[in-house]
Order: C-alpha cells, then structure tokens, then sequence
C-alpha cells in the first residue's frame, strides 16, 4: 500500500473541508487552529518556537490553496484500485489497521467534514464499541476533536489531547492563582514550571492516557441518547446561527455527560478526584452558563469531599437537558426552528 499517496489524497480533503469551512472560524480561533495545523505539518513539539517569517509564508500559502479549492468537491480514496467515499471509514480501517494506521472521518462543529490519519497506538473493547486509540497524526484538518463517534467505533485522538492539555498548562503559567487548574495538574505532578520539556512531555502523554476515559465516557454517552439522534442532526444541520448551534450542541454534550453511560456517573462511583478536577477544567463557557449547578456542586465537594452533591448535581443536570432537548424538538416540529437560539435562553433565565 503506497500510504504516502493516501495520506496526500487525505490531505486534499482535509483542505477542501477547511476551504469551505473556515470563515465559521473567530478570527483569534482560525489563527490559533493555524498555528497548530503548521505544527503538525512540521513535527513541531508544543514548546518549540515557530519561526514567525515561516509561518506567514506558509498561512499565506494555505489561504490561496483554500482560494483554489472552495468550490472543489471531496474526493473518494483510492486503496488497491477501489475507491472508497471519504466517510466510509469502517472499509478503510480494515485495509489501514493492519498497517498500523486508524483513519477517521466524520462531522464536527457547523457540520463540517473532518478527517484524519494517524499512527495506531491500540484498540480496546468497551460494552458494544471498540476504541481506536489515534497517536501521532500524519494528517489533519483545522477541526480538534478530541473523540469522534463513528456508528459503533470511537476515535481518541491523543495528539489533539494533549494540545489542549498543553494550552490549559500555559494558561495556569500564566496566572498568579491556579484555583482548580493548578490542583487539576498538581494531581499529576505537572504544575511545576522548572520541569524539562522531555520530562513534561512524558508527563502530558501519560496524563493523557488517563484522561482519554472523559471523552471516550462523553462519546458513551452519547451514543446511549440517541433516541432522537437524526431529528437532532436536522436541527443543527439546519441552523446557520452559531450562538444557537452552540446551545444546541451543549444540550446534547450536556445530556451526554450526565448519562448514566457518561463521565459523570463513571467519575462519581470510582470517586477518582483527579478526573473530576479536569471534568471541570474542561467545561466550556456554553456548558457552564447550561449547567451552573455544576460550579456549586464541585464548590460543595472541595469543602466536604461529599461525593452526593457531584451526583445530585448529575441528576439535575441530566433532567434539565432532557427538558431543553424536549423543548427544542417542540418548536422544531412546530416549525419555529428560527427561534430556537432566543427561546433556549428565556428557558435558560427562568429556571
């Protein structure tokens, strides 16, 4: 198999995605997803500086490609004669495994297609999925996924892991007072600035492996509230709004997580603190203003180590979404889709 040429035809449609797709990017957001992308493409390690002559240059380069490539249509993979459609990803991995590669292609935020090719670090099984543990990443895309949900497989990518790792590690460099991002790494041993980059870096990739199990329990989740999986998909599909696609995705990241398959409820009966501080170091803005019970719960917990104020919480926060989840399909079957972004947060406000 010529996997030089799989990874350029990839490669392409890593491209075409990111032509199409770019623009949905913040201009702070697009630039930092760039950075990143020239670090992959170079073999960067995080703490290496990226010269600043070369990077223009080669930003400069990609936006005329994606200038060239924004009308293109995704093209199939080609693998021993047969072409195979970028999203069929269960036919390529079963060409690809036994090389020691995982591919992965899919939808991400604003539905954009997202794919990859990396470096198999291993595969295990969990209930009725198997994971694909994704290592070094030979190509990508401007999306960072860290897991992706593909039918009954789930794709850890450990490299976009760890970049968001090392960017919560300079975000706690940087601040006076850690709160739970320092006790997050302090768990760990990682908040120590004077260590060296070979030894941080053995730190991270271990670290890491840990807490792969948040996202992988995320996908879990996820896929055990599916009831209503392909109304859900129509209704982000259909939305151009981005503040309204956010609160529509942090529903349903929202119903995920507090599953009784999800991190959450897995958190609570191993009582493993660690995971919990990086379960809150993760949240996002949009998950916190859905789910503020969390905030004070963890609050609770750090004073009395009372694991019942993490699982009331849970409960709360599980019934919640299914509100907002039933809310929303109402006013999309009622053909009231446009509203949904401003009535998601009157409901918000009057809880």
């Amino acid at each position: 198999m010529d996997t030089t040429h799989l990874m350029q035809k990839i490669k392409l449609n890593c491209s075409i995605s990111d032509a199409h797709f770019w623009g949905y990017y913040s201009i702070c957001g697009l630039l930092l997803r760039l950075r990143e992308l020239y670090r992959n493409e170079h073999s960067l390690m995080p703490w290496e500086e990226i010269p600043r002559g070369d990077i223009s240059d080669w930003i400069a380069s990609t936006e005329a490609q994606w200038k060239s490539l924004e009308h293109e249509p995704l093209r199939p993979l080609e693998i021993w004669g047969r072409l195979y459609d970028p999203f069929e990803v269960d036919g390529l991995n079963d060409l690809l495994l036994g090389q020691g590669l995982v591919y992965g292609g899919g939808y991400g935020r604003f539905n954009k297609p997202t794919f990859f090719l990396a470096r198999l670090l291993g595969i295990a099984e969990r209930g009725d999925y198997r994971i694909y543990y994704a290592g070094r990443e030979l190509c990508r895309d401007l999306s960072t996924s860290v897991a992706m949900l593909q039918g009954r497989c789930i794709f850890m990518r450990l490299d976009s892991l760890k970049i968001l790792l090392w960017d919560k590690l300079q975000e706690l460099h940087s601040r006076k007072f850690g709160g739970v991002l320092r006790g997050a790494f302090a768990s760990y041993g990682i908040e120590d600035p004077s260590l060296s980059p070979k030894d941080l870096s053995a730190k991270i990739d271990s670290l890491a492996f840990h807490l792969s199990d948040l996202f992988i329990l995320h996908e879990l989740g996820e896929a055990f509230e599916d009831e209503y999986a392909d109304e859900w998909l129509s209704i982000l599909s259909h939305n151009q709004d981005r503040a309204t696609e956010f609160y529509v995705r942090g529903i349903k990241d929202l119903l995920a997580d507090t599953s009784e398959k999800g991190p959450l409820k897995w958190v609570t009966n191993s009582m493993d603190i660690p995971l919990l501080n990086f379960y809150m170091v993760f949240m996002d803005g949009i998950r916190k203003e859905i789910f503020p019970e969390m905030a004070t719960a963890f609050q609770n917990f750090m004073e009395d180590r009372e694991w019942s104020f993490i699982e009331h919480a849970r409960m709360k926060g599980y019934e919640k979404a299914r509100e907002l989840r039933g809310h929303v399909l109402r006013l999309w079957r009622e053909g009231k889709g446009d509203t949904l972004g401003p009535s998601i947060k009157k409901c918000l406000s009057n809880q």
